[in-house]
C-alpha cells in the first residue's frame, strides 16, 4: 500500500487520524471546522478580487497616511526629537508641495483624520492628495501601523511580500494562495487568476520575485508574471507566431514526450509514484498548449507605455500607469477577471537608492512625486459614487491593499535623505470588507517614530487572505505561531478579522 492511502485510511478510519480535522477539506482554502467556516466573511463582505501595489523601496509615512504634528516639533522638550517625522523638512515644505506640487494652500498640507491607539489624531499629508480628493475612498480606507526588525531590502522585501523570512519553505505571494484558491474551484479555468506585473528598474537582489513564489503550492498556483517596459510585446510572445502552421505538429509531438514521461514515474495500473512534479510539468505544457488563448486576454493594448507626469518631474514612459491600468484591465475582464493582480510600483521616477521609493539623498521630492502620481492612477481607476463604469474597479467587490518593504526614517540619513525604517511605518486597506465602519488607524506609532501598537507583515497577509473569504490557516500558509497572543486557529481567525479588518 502506498503511504499516502494508509494515511487516508487511518484518517478515515478514526474520523481525525494523522491528518486530523483538515482531512475533510473539499479545497484548499475551506475552514476546517463548522465554527471556523461561520467565522469566515460571506458573500457580499468579503473581496472576491484584490489589486494590490507594492511601493517598492519604502515609502514615507510621516508625510503622507500618518502625521502627527505635534511630534517632532522645533521646541520638542526632548532635543532628539526636534524637527523630526513631519517637521523634518519643513524648510522645503513650500518649495516642494507649492511650487512644484501646486499645493499652494499651506494650511491645507494637513488634514485631520482619525486617531491611532494612542488616541493622537492621524493627519492626512499633502502626498495623498489624490485620495483626499475623493472622500468616498477615505470613508473605505484603513491605515495599518506595521513593524518588523530587518533592515535590507534583500530581507525586507520577501517578509512584506509573503509575511516570512528568508530560508522558510511556506514563502509565498498572495498570488500563489488567490491562484491556487480558485483553480481549485474552477480547475478548466486556462487563464491565469492572479498576475505579478515588475517593472524593468526591479534590482535582481531584492527578491521581488517573492510576489510570483509559491511555496509549498503546486506549481499550478504560480502568479503569471510579467516585466513591463516601454517596448513590452508579451501578446506577440505568448500568440505562440513563431510556430505558425507548425502548431499543428507540435502540440501533438509535445504531448507524446509528455506522456512517455509520465509513463516513467507510474506503476503497472498507471498510478503516479510521485504525482507533485510531474503535475506541474503536466500544467505547465498544458498552459503552453493554451497560450493563444491567453493572448486574447493580455492584449497589447493593456501594455502601451505612455508619458507620465508629476510635481514638475516628467516620463516618457510611466511603467506604473501601465501596470496599474492592465491590473485594471484584467480584474475587469467581462469573461475572465483576474482575482489578484500585484503591480510592483518602481515610480514614474527611479529614486537615487532603487525603486521608486528609496530616497537616501532626495527624500522630499521623490516620495511626492511618485506617490501622489500612483495614488493618482489609482484613484481614477476606481468607480465614484454612482459611477458604473464596468472598466473600473468596484470597491463593493474589489479591495487595494497598498504596501510596502518599511518606512523611512523620521530624521534625516543625509542632507536631504532617509534611511530604511522597520520600526513604524504603515500599509493600507481599501475597500472590499472595509468599509464606513471599519476606516480608521490600526495601531500606533510614537514621538520616536517607532510602533508601540503594531500588525506584524504575517499578520497583514493572513488577514488579508481572510478579508477574501479564504482560511488562512494551513500547510501552505499560515499558522496559529504566525499571530501573537493566541492559542487557537479560530482565536488567530477572529482576532485578524476584528483587530487587523475590523469587523466583529
Amino acid at each position: 500500500m502506498r503511504r499516502r492511502d494508509l494515511i487516508r485510511a487511518g484518517a478515515a478510519a478514526s474520523g481525525v487520524g494523522l491528518l486530523g480535522s483538515r482531512a475533510a477539506w473539499a479545497s484548499w482554502g475551506d475552514a476546517p471546522s463548522a465554527d471556523a467556516t461561520a467565522a469566515l466573511l460571506g458573500p457580499g463582505v468579503r473581496a472576491e478580487k484584490c489589486l494590490e501595489l507594492f511601493l517598492y523601496g519604502g515609502m514615507t509615512a510621516f508625510e503622507s497616511f500618518y502625521a502627527i504634528p505635534d511630534y517632532g516639533r522645533p521646541d520638542d522638550p526632548d532635543p532628539a526629537l526636534r524637527n523630526t517625522q513631519w517637521h523634518l523638512w519643513a524648510d522645503r515644505h513650500e518649495r516642494v508641495f507649492s511650487r512644484q506640487c501646486g499645493w499652494t494652500d499651506a494650511a491645507s498640507w494637513l488634514q485631520p483624520w482619525m486617531p491611532d491607539a494612542n488616541g493622537q489624531t492621524v493627519h492626512l499629508g499633502p502626498i495623498v492628495q489624490p485620495f483626499r480628493d475623493r472622500p468616498d475612498l477615505l470613508e473605505r480606507l484603513r491605515v495599518v501601523v506595521m513593524r518588523h526588525d530587518l533592515e535590507p531590502h534583500e530581507a525586507a522585501i520577501p517578509l512584506a511580500l509573503s509575511g516570512f523570512r528568508l530560508g522558510n519553505p511556506r514563502m509565498a505571494g498572495m498570488g500563489a494562495h488567490l491562484q491556487r484558491y480558485h483553480l481549485d474551484r474552477e480547475p478548466s479555468r486556462v487563464i491565469p487568476f492572479s498576475y505579478v506585473f515588475t517593472p524593468n528598474t526591479e534590482i535582481s537582489t531584492d527578491n521581488i520575485r517573492v510576489a510570483s513564489q509559491v511555496g509549498l503550492h503546486p506549481g499550478s498556483a504560480r502568479p503569471l508574471a510579467l516585466t513591463l517596459s516601454a517596448n513590452t510585446q508579451i501578446a506577440d510572445l505568448i500568440g505562440r507566431l513563431a510556430l505558425g502552421d507548425d502548431a499543428a505538429t507540435f502540440d501533438p509531438l509535445l504531448a507524446y514526450y509528455t506522456d512517455r514521461a509520465r509513463a516513467r514515474y507510474a506503476d503497472a495500473g498507471g498510478a503516479l509514484l510521485r504525482s507533485r512534479a510531474i503535475d506541474d510539468h503536466a500544467y505547465a505544457v498544458a498552459s503552453l498548449r493554451n497560450a493563444p488563448a491567453l493572448a486574447q486576454v493580455l492584449t497589447q493594448d493593456l501594455f502601451t507605455a505612455t508619458a507620465g507626469a508629476s510635481c514638475d518631474f516628467a516620463a516618457n514612459d510611466d511603467l506604473t500607469g501601465m501596470g496599474i491600468g492592465a491590473a485594471v484591465g484584467l480584474l475587469q475582464h467581462p469573461t475572465t477577471p483576474a482575482r489578484y493582480v500585484n503591480v510592483v510600483d518602481g515610480g514614474l521616477e527611479t529614486a537615487d537608492g532603487g525603486g521608486g521609493y528609496d530616497t537616501h539623498f532626495e527624500h522630499l521630492e521623490t516620495q511626492a512625486s511618485n506617490l501622489s502620481h500612483s495614488l493618482r492612477q489609482l484613484a481614477d481607476r476606481i468607480n465614484a459614487p454612482g459611477e458604473g463604469d464596468p472598466t473600473k474597479l468596484d470597491l463593493d467587490e474589489t479591495m487595494v491593499i497598498i504596501t510596502t518593504d518599511f518606512g523611512r526614517t523620521p530624521y534625516a540619513q543625509t542632507n536631504l535623505g532617509t534611511n530604511h525604517h522597520p520600526y513604524g511605518y504603515v500599509q493600507i486597506l481599501l475597500g472590499g470588507p472595509i468599509g464606513a465602519d471599519q476606516a480608521g488607524v490600526v495601531g500606533a506609532i510614537g514621538p520616536n517614530g517607532e510602533a508601540d501598537d503594531y500588525v506584524t507583515p504575517g499578520e497583514f497577509r493572513a488577514a488579508a487572505l481572510a478579508a477574501m473569504g479564504i482560511y488562512p490557516f494551513s500547510p501552505e500558509s499560515f499558522a496559529v505561531g504566525d499571530v501573537r497572543d493566541v492559542s487557537s486557529e479560530l482565536e488567530a481567525l477572529l482576532w485578524l478579522q476584528s483587530h487587523v479588518l475590523g469587523r466583529s
